[in-house]
């Protein structure tokens, strides 16, 4: 035998090797959209959508990224707060609605439809079964029957959703469009989000530099290398890491004069701090709290005037004149603030002796993630399913199969999976493109 030649038992267990690399990436079972619930999760914009409906900006859960917008240009924004998913919504009339809950109404109406038969047959009246009114009040009997066509999209778009330039794949400060193969900076959330909408910033930007003076070109050797790339399932089994073009990391790679990134848990941004001013002002005084507040200036242009501008900055807020004798007029320097790994349970020992009228009690009331959990919402992981179970995985069925046919119908079955595996090759490698 051919020393390049393969069973199909060896054949499908290279493809158990990919199979597991999908279940690490994606391991979450894409059943059910997230429509239904307001709540903080993983956002995707779907930038294809966007250009189809007049520049609409829209956002879609884990579950739908998968299901109805996988060959579409997408963008991980990561977690969004109080963000309903905008699939099969009016944001997107001219599209489809969501294939996840058509599935689940058309299964509905199914199974409503076979109880109800024996009720139907001796009902007096014999009045018809109706299938479920979708959230838009609206019947679709013949897609809920027969039509294997999707309807348009009317669900109702959510009213509390908060969009920024996100969705439309710009982030900080500086509207720079992401591209995760070029981008070499460093970049943090928003916490709070109240006026950035959960914004990503940069390093550099956070503390005012002019845009892009410490972007470093990333090494690459100008080759394609895409018609190189292994077969399915080689990375995992020689266990290689993945090549990808990247900066040297050095030290030169870190911004000047900011923070440690293991010295703080979270990060408020100073625009959201500007629009509480006067709550973080006290809240910056808790110095278990709050480990760093950096000012953000305005375009410098290198890290020693940064510094000169700082020192001004410290000498002016440590001036132990009141505050109420100082100029009011004087322009306040915006400053974003760094909270410590514990800060959850420190604000819940200070918030019961804050006085009454106290800026930082109000806000703190008004924003409970401060103190208590935030969890991100997580779809049900898809388990694997075991050898004695009636289902299985690819090669579990895959080599049962082939183990029973016989051998013409044996060859026909690989020729037919080695197309399929070539497809779904290439879908994954267009869809790890385009989710940047």
């Amino acid at each position: 035998m051919d020393e390049k030649s393969v069973t199909a038992v060896d054949y499908l267990e290279e493809q158990l090797e990919l199979e597991r690399e999908a279940r690490e990436v994606m391991p979450y079972e894409p059943d059910v959209c997230t429509y239904p619930k307001s709540c903080r999760q993983l956002v995707f914009a779907c930038l294809t959508c966007r250009r189809q409906n007049e520049g609409a900006n829209i956002g879609v859960c884990y579950l739908c990224l998968i299901q109805c917008h996988s060959t579409h240009e997408l963008v991980e924004l990561f977690s969004k707060r109080d963000f309903t998913c905008d699939c099969g919504t009016s944001r997107m009339h001219k599209g489809s609605s969501c294939a996840l809950r058509a599935k689940q109404a058309r299964e509905l109406v199914a199974a409503e439809s076979t109880t109800n038969t024996s009720v139907q047959m001796s009902s007096a009246r014999g009045s018809p079964v109706k299938p479920p009114r979708l959230r838009t009040g609206s019947f679709s009997e013949s897609f809920a029957f027969s039509s294997i066509d999707l309807p348009p999209a009317d669900d109702i778009a959510s009213l509390d959703n908060n969009y920024n330039h996100n969705f439309e794949g710009k982030f900080c400060s500086c509207e720079m469009i992401y591209n995760p193969i070029q981008e070499t900076r460093t970049m943090h959330q928003c916490y709070l989000g109240d006026v950035c909408g959960e914004d990503w910033f940069h390093q550099d930007c956070i503390l005012g530099y002019k845009p892009g003076i410490h972007r470093k070109p990333i090494q690459s050797s100008g080759e394609n290398m895409l018609d190189e790339l292994p077969p399915p399932g080689l990375e995992a089994s020689e266990d290689k890491p993945l090549v990808t073009p990247l900066v040297d990391e050095d030290d030169d790679d870190v911004i000047p004069h900011f923070p440690e990134i293991d010295s703080f848990g979270e990060f408020v941004c100073w625009k959201c701090v500007e629009a509480n001013r006067a709550a973080f002002d006290e809240l910056k005084q808790y110095l278990k709290i709050v480990v760093h507040h950096m000012p953000h200036f305005d375009l410098v242009p290198d890290a020693e005037t940064w510094k000169t501008q700082y020192e001004q900055y410290k000498d002016k807020n440590e001036d132990e004149e009141p505050p109420t004798k100082k100029i009011k007029t004087e322009k306040k320097i915006p400053y974003s603030v760094f909270l410590s790994e514990s800060f959850k349970d420190d604000i819940t020992n200070i918030m019961a002796s804050l006085p009454e009228k106290s800026a930082l009690g109000k806000f703190l009331k008004s924003v409970e993630f401060f103190s208590k959990d935030d969890p991100i919402f997580q779809p049900p992981k898809e388990e694997m399913a075991s050898s004695t179970s009636s289902t299985g995985s690819l090669f579990e069925l895959g080599s049962n199969a082939l183990r029973t046919l016989p051998a013409p119908q044996a060859i026909e079955g690989l020729h037919a999976y080695g197309i399929m595996k070539a497809k779904l090759r290439d879908f994954l490698r267009g869809l790890l493109t385009k989710i940047k």
